[in-house]
């Protein structure tokens, strides 16, 4: 038996999920998030914060005392942190040094695990004491911790790190320093370890009893997941393979359609990743309040959000508070007009230049009989589409009409109180506060609608695609998108001339909005239509896609937290997998869109058949 036996921990005693430096990457990764205003211009991205991290330990590894290297790890922190932000007084460096560090630490919980081997390989060589010992940048009292949660502190607890005594294994200092501490010849010492020459060669060459400790599986697997943080195709291609094989034992009851939806879904999911990414990281650098998922695609979406954020937590920072906004361009448009104006009708006619008056009605949710004397008396019909409204001399005297206006003007303030009375049960508040928004796309109106219905509020739409903004923005807007963005120099704007098909995938069965009652307790209600030959499509195609997207979004998860992916990183291949599906999709998907019956009461009063176009 030996008097002691030291083992290395990192790929002796505990196992990472992922390249060692991701901890680093992580607490980049936080910094740039919550703090992106404060950081100086070279700084705003996290790949920059972490090289800073990188060659600052470069820089205190050449100046440390007895040429080892070591160097205190929240001195590392605070010399970055002093570097990356701009001179500021109300950033508390050590308090968010000890954040970071506390960040870290986190992470090493969640992605690390007991080598599987280790306990019956340390019962070979008996030994009276048995100590950790590891060259780490991290005190000794956090591996105790970490031994701890993984349940090894039953046969090894205590040890030293080396950043504790300045003195490392790859000199061999540290195992002069433990022989000295407890009294210990090298002839009484075996150690454990994986690398070759902190491990083996050097404890060797004082005389100890060296093993070497490296099985061949944990090994492989250790040099495939280190090489994630460098490739991340490889990555990708990856959770595709274990996505799919989980789809395979998911679907064995599934047949046909149901089953080739599913699959879809599960291919299609990076796609939802990549914008469910996009979403909290702009959120969590826009500062928002809360944040709200709009009816009817939003249902869908936040469950992709939920799925891949179980824990509300992106790289250990708390992401906004989630809910969903039953609303809809048919409920947020008449009740946010602010004159009833052709010019204030633009709103519409810019999209809809040509509308019959029966369309035009609709859109505003008025009833058409409560008009026909009216508008018989100006000529007008309402079935017979008219070109450029605005600019038709009937249309423009029927807005100098009082009785006209006035009717408008009554539904205008009938829905604004019903609107503004729902959005304060969601906690909107009409005071100056900062809320995010998500839709699908593709010009954000009910957000503009929104705006003008709250103009001290400040609001930030993320949306999966925009197009080209035909109307003035409100002041209180900002709107990014995932995808292609038709008002800025981007790429990949030829996915928005078919959305109809992404709209269809990312659908609720749950119907539109079109209006708001109040109940018997004087909650304000939302009221939805829902049309059976629609959702018909829903259930035989539409759900099984949104279930394989919801799988794979499951384990997207782990890989998201565990290497640090970014949206950046998925928004190339997000819009790749866009692409396929409406320039090259399977059959399946083709004939479920051909029978769609699309709800297009907003804008051109009816349903539209898509088998029929």
């Amino acid at each position: 038996m030996y008097k002691l036996k030291t083992i290395d921990v990192w790929d002796t005693l505990l196992r990472r999920k992922g390249h060692p430096d991701l901890s680093k990457l992580v607490s980049a990764r936080y910094i740039s998030l919550r703090h992106n205003e404060e950081l100086a211009t070279p700084f705003k991205e996290h790949w920059a914060i972490f090289r800073e991290r990188c060659a600052i330990e470069g820089e205190l590894a050449t100046i440390a005392p007895d040429g080892d290297g070591e160097y205190e790890f929240y001195d590392v922190l605070n010399r970055l942190l002093h570097r990356i932000f701009k001179p500021c007084d109300f950033i508390e460096y050590q308090i968010l040094a000890q954040r970071l560090a506390n960040l870290e630490f986190q992470f090493e919980l969640r992605h690390t695990y007991p080598d599987p081997f280790i306990s019956s390989f340390c019962r070979e060589y008996p030994a009276e004491k048995t100590l950790f010992l590891s060259d780490f940048y991290m005190p000794a009292k956090h591996i105790q911790r970490l031994l701890q949660h993984h349940a090894l502190d039953e046969f090894v607890f205590d040890g030293i790190t080396s950043c504790d005594i300045g003195q490392n294994k790859r000199s061999g200092k540290l195992f002069h320093y433990i022989h000295s501490l407890y009294s210990v010849t090298p002839e009484q010492h075996v150690h454990i370890g994986d690398n070759l020459h902190s491990d083996v060669i050097m404890p060797q060459m004082l005389g100890i009893r060296a093993i070497h400790h490296q099985p061949e599986c944990e090994h492989n697997k250790r040099k495939i997941r280190s090489s994630y943080l460098h490739d991340r195709q490889a990555l990708f291609r990856h959770v595709a393979k274990e996505t799919e094989q989980q789809a395979i034992e998911e679907t064995e009851n599934l047949k046909g359609r149901a089953r080739a939806a599913y699959f879809l879904g599960v291919s299609a999911a990076p796609l939802f990743v990549g914008f469910m990414l996009y979403i909290a990281e702009k959120s969590l650098i826009d500062k928002v309040g809360k944040l709200f998922f709009f009816t009817r695609e939003g249902e869908f979406f936040i469950k992709v959000w939920q799925a891949l954020f179980p824990d509300n937590y992106l790289a250990g920072a708390i992401l906004p508070e989630i809910d969903l906004l039953e609303i809809s361009r048919m409920t947020t448009f008449c009740a946010s007009l602010r004159e009833i104006t052709t010019n204030e009708m633009m709103r519409i006619w810019n999209a809809y230049p040509t509308q019959s008056m029966l369309a035009f009605l609709k859109t505003l949710g008025l009833e058409p009989e409560d008009f026909t004397e009216i508008y018989e008396s100006h000529g007008l019909s309402l079935i017979d589409d008219v070109i450029h409204p605005w600019q038709n001399d009937r249309v423009r005297t029927l807005f100098k009409d009082q009785r006209f206006i006035s009717k408008v003007e009554a539904k205008r303030d009938h829905d604004r109180s019903r609107i503004l009375g729902y959005l304060n049960q969601k906690g909107i508040k009409a005071e100056a506060n900062k809320y995010g928004v998500v839709d699908i796309g593709w010009r954000g109106t009910i957000q503009d609608n929104l705006a003008y219905l709250l103009p001290d509020c400040y609001l930030f739409g993320y949306y999966l695609g925009l197009q080209r903004f035909l109307n003035q923005q409100p002041l209180n807007c900002v709107k990014s998108a995932f995808g292609p963005d038709a008002n800025k120099k981007t790429n990949y704007l030829n996915l928005l001339v078919a959305v109809s098909p992404i709209e269809m995938l990312c659908n609720s069965p749950n119907g539109s909005v079109t209006h708001y009652e109040l109940d018997k307790k004087g909650l304000v209600i939302a009221k939805r239509l829902i049309d059976t030959n629609e959702n018909s499509v829903h259930e035989s195609f539409v759900t099984h896609f949104q279930q394989g997207v919801f799988l794979a979004c499951r384990t997207w998860a782990h890989y998201v937290d565990c290497h640090i992916v970014t949206s950046s990183e998925l928004r190339d291949y997000g819009c790749s997998i866009w692409n396929k599906l409406v320039t090259r999709p399977i059959d399946d998907l083709v004939d479920s869109y051909a029978s769609l019956n699309h709800n297009e009461v907003f804008g051109f009063g009816d349903f539209f058949n898509k088998q029929k176009v």
